[in-house]
């Protein structure tokens, strides 16, 4: 089985990591990505024989916002002539911003290949500006299957007359998220973390609530700058920071207890990271839905909270009894072993969906 893998591939976690899943599982995978294209400003120390050009950065920088001009069309005649001279079972497009309607017409001229679509965004959500989502849109009818991130998107897709849809939930990547023993770990007050952009849903106000209470807090992320409550954060912890890769691992194992915040942007029930903290052997303490729910028992598998007192009464409870908290870190980690959410399991989900396909 050949099959071609379309998107940005600007960050690992995301084309990449199916690629290698694929990969592992032995089949003939290949990759088409986009970010080359965008040159003098976007990952440009990707590319480190190119230096800055105002210019040139304008140039690429509207294309690629605004989804129009000589690269974007590059980038689909490319595909398509890449997929005409390949001839690939199957063409999996994450979250295809860049793609036309009509290179998926010309592409399933091929009567042998099926084409998939994965969108990891709401792009339903009136967050975002139209013209993000104006190509991806058009090209919903062309897909042969569309996997969709949240149980929202399902809907969102049968009221535009879309039926072949199903979820695929995120995941954690066994190279980047395990548990292993961090010799800080281990003191006298248990150590919490929230890893996570700003948003303004009171998140702020929640953490502010705890660093004041007296509990040991760090904070990673991005767009805090945003928060009205961001220079008195900074104050008391520090500059805020991003985290990634064996950072963000180590982060996760060194913590007792890790926020769960959810993206509103997105509508989001739920968030990969309810599968990497718990990989960790770290308690999530969580916004509550039906989705994690679901996925795991509460207090059992984790903590629910319902507010900035229910938060500081959980923690004081979990501080005051480590039996409960290390019982929980253990339930949680073998739950997500046992019901598979690594990214290999999602690729043997899309595998089984191309079989029921064909």
């Amino acid at each position: 089985m050949k099959i071609l893998i379309v998107g940005e591939y600007a960050f690992p976690i995301y084309e990449e990591s199916f690629y290698n899943a694929f990969k592992r599982l032995g089949y003939d995978v290949h990759k088409f990505s986009w970010i080359g294209y965008f040159k003098y400003y976007q990952h440009y120390q990707l590319q480190p024989q190119k230096k800055y050009n105002i210019l040139k950065s304008i140039y690429y920088r509207f294309q690629n916002k605004y989804l129009i001009g000589p690269t974007i069309n590059r980038i689909n005649n490319d595909l398509i002539r890449k997929a005409n001279n390949e001839k690939y079972d199957l063409i999996f497009i994450y979250r295809g911003t860049h793609i036309y309607s009509s290179t998926l017409k010309k592409l399933k001229k091929n009567k042998d290949v099926k084409i998939f679509g994965y969108n990891n965004d709401d792009p339903f959500s009136k967050s975002y500006h139209s013209y993000l989502w104006r190509h991806y849109l058009k090209c919903l009818p062309y897909y042969d299957h569309i996997f969709a991130y949240r149980e929202k998107n399902i809907f969102d897709y049968q009221n535009k007359g879309i039926t072949s849809t199903s979820i695929l939930m995120s995941y954690y990547i066994k190279e980047n998220n395990f548990h292993y023993e961090y010799k800080e770990r281990h003191d006298k007050s248990i150590k919490i973390v929230f890893i996570g952009h700003y948003e303004n849903d009171g998140r702020d106000k929640i953490l502010l609530s705890i660093i004041k209470y007296g509990f040991d807090l760090s904070l990673y992320g991005t767009g805090w700058e945003k928060s009205l409550l961001y220079n008195e954060i900074v104050s008391l912890l520090g500059e805020i920071k991003p985290i990634y890769n064996d950072e963000y691992n180590k982060i996760l194992n060194n913590a007792d207890v890790s926020f769960v915040f959810l993206s509103k942007l997105n509508n989001d029930t739920y968030t990969r990271r309810v599968f990497e903290i718990p990989i960790t052997k770290t308690v999530m303490l969580s916004e509550r839905t039906s989705m994690i729910e679901s996925l795991f028992k509460e207090n059992e598998e984790i903590i629910f909270f319902e507010g900035i007192n229910d938060v500081i009464k959980k923690l004081i409870f979990l501080n005051e009894n480590r039996a409960h908290l290390e019982k929980i870190k253990e339930n949680a980690y073998n739950r997500v072993i046992k019901d598979g959410h690594e990214v290999e399991d999602r690729v043997k989900q899309i595998i089984s969906t191309y079989e029921n396909e064909k």
